[in-house]
């Protein structure tokens, strides 16, 4: 297929050209004609975008990573729709042997992917070495102390955990960190009574990201710049965001993203099973989470994840932080890619994904190719 006549997002600009996709990978990107029979899909008016990645996802459309491989694979097939080309589905506080199931279910959906869906890169497992003073919506009961032997109880045999949000303050963080670095996960900080030094010290033995930055964790102030303050100011450190101006203030949301850059901080969904449903009452880990305007939260008010899409998220940085789409195009595409080592996705460039995300004059999507 040729996608022609759009504004394209190529080497960190956006420029007029055409995209040639074939056999589910970007061939040509440049001034290129239509060849025989060859589907051409217009693009006039449109800014054409690499696939997005979502590196910290729950659930989506109904379906939820921790019920297992039948929902993940309703996940892949759903967020292709909106854009997204990869994501990294992400666990929840859970029973050890709950947690080894959903994990089984992740790792066989990157063996076996969708013949059309978002790929999966692996999982995201944000529980169950975390605060309980900051367990959010996460569940108080399954939290427990972070250790090598807790994690390989839950992994077992599996090799599919990309990425694990902890609390770094607690006894046995940094031992698990390091060894996580070995394994090659990425490891980050939410969920956290931590101090700005004690972000600093977990970044030293290989800590690389803040999840979902100022919430779940001790607040910026002039005099103990806690995590946010840390994650801010840390040059090793990469900072995930919900940008639905609900999580975080749209001044907060620019705040950020003149501290860190297109490199530095990645978009999120965070979503649970109403993304992509109307408001109403839906479930998160057993506990009843109900929808009103968009914002999903449990009874006593705490927010429970989001209902975001990450073209939203887009747009929301655009016009609501009032950033560059320069910078922003990459917060969604290239560096959350990057940040878990998935080669192939967040760019327009031969031999890359052949998912496109195509939005209009005012950052609503109106296409996907894929």
């Amino acid at each position: 297929m040729l996608i022609q006549n759009g504004t394209a997002f190529v080497d960190g600009r956006l420029k007029k050209a055409d995209v040639r996709v074939e056999g589910g990978r970007i061939a040509e990107v440049g001034a290129l004609c239509a060849g025989p029979d060859e589907a051409v899909r217009d693009a006039a008016g449109c800014y054409v975008l690499p696939g997005f990645v979502d590196i910290h996802i729950h659930a989506f459309a109904g379906a939820d990573c921790m019920r297992g491989e039948d929902d993940v694979r309703r996940m892949s097939r759903a967020l292709l729709d909106t854009g997204v080309a990869a994501f990294v589905p992400t666990t929840m506080s859970a029973w050890p042997s709950e947690t080894y199931e959903a994990l089984r279910g992740i790792q066989a959906v990157m063996d076996r992917p969708e013949a059309r869906g978002a790929a999966v890169l692996g999982a995201h497992m944000e529980a169950p070495f975390l605060n309980p003073d900051f367990k959010g919506a996460q569940l108080g009961e399954c939290l427990r102390s972070p250790s090598v032997e807790a994690y390989m109880e839950m992994v077992r045999e599996l090799s599919c955990v990309r990425m694990m949000t902890l609390a770094p303050e607690l006894p046995g963080a940094l031992n698990l960190i390091a060894y996580l670095k070995g394994l090659g996960v990425v490891t980050c900080a939410a969920h956290t009574g931590a101090k700005a030094a004690d972000i600093h010290t977990a970044a030293d033995v290989g800590l690389t990201q803040i999840t979902h930055l100022f919430n779940a964790q001790t607040p910026l102030h002039h005099r103990e710049p806690g995590v946010p303050g840390a994650g801010l100011a840390d040059e090793r450190i990469l900072v995930q965001v919900i940008a639905d101006g609900i999580h975080l203030h749209p001044d907060v949301l620019r705040i950020a993203a003149l501290c860190k850059g297109a490199k530095g901080m990645a978009l999120i969904s965070d979503s649970m099973e109403a993304a992509g449903l109307p408001d109403g009452q839906y479930d998160l880990g057993g506990q009843a989470v109900f929808v009103r305007d968009g914002a999903a939260r449990l009874q006593n008010g705490v927010l429970a994840g989001s209902t975001l899409k990450l073209h939203q998220a887009v747009r929301n940085m655009i016009t609501l932080a009032r950033i560059p789409p320069e910078t922003v195009i990459p917060m969604a595409t290239s560096t959350p890619a990057d940040s878990v080592g998935a080669k192939g996705y967040g760019r327009i460039e031969p031999g890359a994904a052949g998912v496109l995300a195509l939005m209009d004059a005012d950052w609503n999507l109106c296409g996907v190719v894929g």
